[in-house]
């Protein structure tokens, strides 16, 4: 013999609470569940753009230290020619002369070249150090986005408990976490879309 049981679904309002409120409670979780969506998908992107912008970082850190040791052999190079144009000339031979000059000349290209590659170094560490400021914004977009998030799931607790327990100040405390929740999250994102209007 099976017994069969039935769930009434229809919630009554509790005495001398307005009957308002579920709905209320309802729509006002709905909505901070959205904006709680939005703030943790903006602060994950937030922070794959962060690693994004740290790995060109070290992507230019090499490269900037793959120039500097370019410059060092360079500079190796040159005071090799350097040394030997100079024991030429100490040398007082008239024969050593045509060859110290043309030590000379391959020092001063050396010497060309370096200034060349520090140039090249110097400019990739500057790249490296954009993208490490880019990606340290990034870490304070994520970081304003997850304070946000908190707001918002803070706003969904205390409207569900209101719910519940059918307690009007309960809602209203999760409005006003809502409502901060909301206030970073518009602090976080419009500083974002104005930089991207201006770039």
């Amino acid at each position: 013999m099976e017994e069969r049981f039935e769930v009434e679904s229809k919630i009554e309002p509790a005495e001398g609470q307005p009957h308002w409120l579920i709905p209320a409670v309802a729509i006002t979780t709905a909505v901070l569940a959205m904006l709680a969506a939005y703030a943790s998908y903006a602060g994950g992107k937030a922070v794959h753009d962060s690693l994004a912008s740290l790995t060109e970082a070290a992507v230019l850190q090499s490269q900037a230290s793959d120039q500097w040791s370019f410059y060092q052999a360079e500079g190796i190079k040159r005071h090799v020619f350097e040394v030997q144009r100079d024991a030429l000339r100490l040398g007082g031979a008239s024969a050593g002369a045509a060859l110290a000059a043309r030590y000379d000349r391959e020092a001063a290209r050396y010497a060309a070249a370096q200034r060349k590659i520090s140039k090249d170094a110097q400019a990739l560490e500057q790249r490296r150090d954009d993208a490490r400021h880019i990606a340290e914004r990034y870490d304070s977009l994520h970081e304003r986005l997850g304070s946000a998030v908190a707001f918002f799931q803070a706003g969904i607790v205390l409207c569900s408990v209101a719910a519940i327990i059918r307690r009007t100040p309960l809602w209203y405390g999760g409005i006003v976490a809502g409502a901060a929740g909301a206030v970073l999250l518009l602090q976080a994102v419009l500083p974002s879309l104005q930089s991207a209007r201006a770039g």
